[in-house]
């Protein structure tokens, strides 16, 4: 398969060659159920056109037999570097037009490889596509469930026009990928070396896509400790780090104006008790309701889908935990944006002192 092939197909327009690459750290939990997903999309017409690239970040012994087949390329680090590392790998190893993206943990619903495919062709603007998990998570725990189906429904929200990617199901075209260098590989862990990659991609005028039919089903299980950790610490601040550095924060996504009047009302909702007790003024607290019912209405549609799901007590625990969400997220991103003010203070009064 070779990148940029002009042969036609059945007389039609040449076919865009995808590469599916697949970052690991291990062969264990449900790596098998990912690549499988991958590998039973390499028959038929995507046979011709579609590569499998399997990167272990890491030494990359004791594959699993179903990487024998001769429809899969495994390749390895040698040592731990991190997603954005190994992404980097395949994908210069890759020869397809496309770069399809897709983490170990994701299952790729039937026919995704020619989702992306067709949405390329269809567009020859198009830079980038991205998809969302399913409605259905893997994981029957509430933490579990709760931030899987979150995360199907802010996606779900905001289809077409994004400015940002997402690697989780992502696909870029490969041309482009090459220009921009690739991931930042100074990302070592999982973070936001995606959004940052978006940035990118938007700042040089590039289309990306959201298109919320191009699904997949998310196999990781959240406890309610790592996914505060997580949203903080490899999420929250490196991305408002971003934000702080490009000094333009995006309407989109998490980020949009109902979101942002929603981490208000949670900020609010919590500092709203403490300050009733220090002035001994309780009728304070009839806010408190009030904000409650921004996140109620704001999310109204997250909520009833929630409900669907699993019924009354996992809808009302998903707008705890989402109100908790929102408060931590919205603090992350103050002090992270104060602090960069006031470094940047710090550098220009030294600077004046010198």
């Amino acid at each position: 398969m070779a990148r940029g092939t002009d042969d036609p197909v059945d007389g039609g327009p040449a076919l865009l060659t995808v590469s599916v690459i697949m970052p690991t750290l291990n062969w264990g939990g449900c790596f098998d159920v990912a690549a499988s997903s991958v590998i039973a999309q390499l028959g038929g017409v995507s046979a011709a056109g579609t590569e499998f690239l399997v990167v272990s970040d890491g030494p990359g012994g004791g594959a699993p037999a179903i990487l024998d087949d001769g429809k899969c390329r495994v390749l390895a680090t040698g040592v731990r570097k991190g997603p954005a590392c190994a992404r980097n790998l395949g994908a210069a190893h890759a020869v397809g037009d496309v770069l399809f993206f897709v983490d170990a943990d994701v299952e790729i619903a039937p026919g995704a490889i020619e989702r992306v495919r067709a949405a390329f062709g269809a567009a020859p603007d198009l830079m980038a596509v991205f998809g969302t998990y399913d409605d259905a998570p893997a994981c029957e725990g509430t933490v579990s469930q709760f931030r899987n189906l979150l995360h199907h429904h802010t996606h779900v929200s905001h289809p077409g026009k994004a400015a940002t990617f997402w690697s989780g199901c992502g696909a870029i075209r490969a041309a482009l990928f090459a220009d921009l260098g690739g991931f930042d590989e100074s990302f070592q862990h999982p973070s936001v070396e995606d959004i940052e990659l978006g940035m990118r991609v938007k700042a040089m005028g590039g289309k990306i896509e959201l298109d919320p039919l191009l699904r997949c089903k998310h196999h990781k299980s959240w406890s309610l400790r790592s996914m505060v950790v997580t949203d903080i610490f490899q999420r929250a601040v490196p991305w408002t780090r971003l934000i702080v550095d490009s000094g333009e924060v995006p309407a989109t996504l998490n980020l949009d104006w109902g979101n942002r009047a929603c981490g208000a009302a949670a900020v609010l909702t919590v500092l709203s008790l403490p300050a009733a007790a220090i002035a001994r003024r309780w009728e304070i607290l009839a806010l408190v309701p009030v904000l409650l019912s921004v996140m109620a209405w704001m999310h109204g549609d997250f909520y009833r889908l929630c409900l669907r799901r699993r019924g009354p007590a996992f809808a009302l625990a998903s707008f705890a935990l989402h109100a908790l969400f929102y408060f931590y997220s919205t603090l992350t991103f103050a002090a992270v944006v104060v602090s960069s003010a006031i470094g940047r203070l710090s550098s220009r009064l030294r600077g004046t002192r010198s």
